[in-house]
């Protein structure tokens, strides 16, 4: 992959020699030297002259996920190890699967529960209140504030007011994978890989050179760049970060802050292969949150007065949309409570065949492994509205033919 067999382990190789360019190399300038056949290590030659590439050692970085919040609850599909912080001691198990809620107790402390426990009482706690789920690859749930997972370790400490922030404890290598999908396309490595692994080195280079902030509570926040933990992830990028394992550029004696910049119009088309139709039909039907009649024809004028609202990796806001972001905010607004991610989304709600489709329906598309990689909200007559990619806006597609069709997943009711 990346370390080849001229570059010895712990072997720096000196870019001075390089060529300046007149502006930073853009991503799409990075993927179009892959295309070419050039190496990463001769990509981020050309786009970091004066720097040198060497491998370091990862570190724990700490991202703010989430804050302000009135409680937090959280689960994994491994044991977990819940810590109370302000007294000594090895922490206590969690078994699989239970759901631990923490919430403000007193000043200072914390109320903590284990919801799936009968009759528990709730445990006090000093604080800051840890669960930790080692180098479990399924990490951590946290379902309440946010439906996201994490590797690592989340942490729980006092906010302003009465509230809490969560803290992910992780290391560089986990937090860039989450983080590097959302600025090297995962789809470039059929035709870019070593624009991927390059892009996997500046963002490495970058998380080493975190500091901590005035609080000192945490080194970066998950709002830039966008981290989404282990939901974040995907196979192609994650490749690219295992094959680059610790490879970093530095700069005047220390990790340089380097990135491949997005413009206007840096934007790659991707078709994937079919997908699985009946895939979505696998999950079993549940009732969502806030959940009433007659809602979906509510949904889809909702979601239509966002068309033309761009497309950010990540958003569920009005001012920047991803696929189930936008169905996530829409729902949202109306009351009812979904998960965060597509993958998610696909196992709520009622299953829904293609002939059976009605305005407010969601619609999923799979690539050939089964993985969901976007879903859309459906308004009638083969059309959806959604968000699509990056550099593109929330707008109406058919999905009655072509492309979308091939890749129809099944479609989810969450208003009955």
């Amino acid at each position: 992959m990346f370390v080849r067999p001229l570059i010895a382990a712990g072997v720096a190789i000196a870019m001075a020699g390089s060529i300046a360019t007149a502006a930073p190399m853009t991503r799409n300038e990075a993927l179009a030297q892959a295309k070419q056949g050039r190496t990463a290590q001769q990509i981020v030659r050309m786009a970091f002259p004066g720097s040198t590439l060497t491998q370091l050692p990862k570190q724990t970085v700490r991202i703010l996920v989430t804050d302000q919040a009135k409680q937090v609850v959280m689960q994994g599909k491994t044991v977990l190890r819940l810590v109370d912080e302000g007294r000594r001691g090895k922490g206590r198990a969690v078994p699989v699967g239970h759901r631990i809620l923490v919430k403000r107790y007193g000043k200072t402390g914390f109320a903590v529960t284990d919801l799936d426990r009968p009759r528990s009482k709730s445990l006090k706690f000093k604080g800051p209140v840890r669960l930790d789920s080692g180098r479990a690859e399924t990490g951590i749930r946290m379902s309440d504030p946010l439906e996201l997972r994490y590797r690592g370790s989340l942490r729980v400490v006092t906010s302003s007011g009465r509230t809490m922030a969560v803290i992910n404890q992780t290391s560089t290598e986990n937090y860039i994978k989450g983080v590097l999908p959302g600025e090297m396309p995962p789809e470039w490595a059929a035709t870019g890989n070593e624009a991927l692994v390059a892009g996997a080195v500046a963002a490495r280079s970058r998380a080493l050179l975190l500091k901590s902030t005035v609080t000192g509570k945490f080194n970066a926040t998950a709002d830039e760049p966008l981290y989404l933990g282990i939901d974040g992830e995907r196979p192609e990028t994650n490749a690219a970060i295992d094959g680059s394992r610790g490879w970093a550029l530095v700069m005047g004696g220390r990790p340089m802050e380097a990135e491949f910049p997005v413009v206007p119009g840096d934007v790659v088309t991707f078709q994937p292969e079919a997908g699985k139709p009946s895939q979505v039909a696998f999950a079993k039907n549940t009732v969502v949150p806030g959940s009433r009649p007659g809602v979906g024809g509510i949904a889809v004028q909702t979601a239509m007065s966002f068309v033309g609202t761009p497309y950010r990796w990540g958003g569920a806001k009005p001012g920047g949309f991803d696929c189930s972001g936008l169905v996530y905010y829409v729902y949202g607004e109306l009351g009812m409570r979904l998960p965060r991610v597509a993958d998610d989304q696909a196992r709520v709600g009622a299953y829904v065949p293609f002939a059976q489709l009605k305005p407010g329906d969601t619609v999923f598309f799979a690539d050939s492994s089964g993985y969901i990689g976007h879903m859309g909200l459906y308004i009638g007559d083969g059309q959806m509205v959604h968000a699509p990619q990056t550099g593109d806006v929330v707008k109406v597609t058919d999905i009655a033919s072509g492309s979308y069709f091939e890749r129809f997943a099944g479609g989810r009711r969450y208003s009955p």
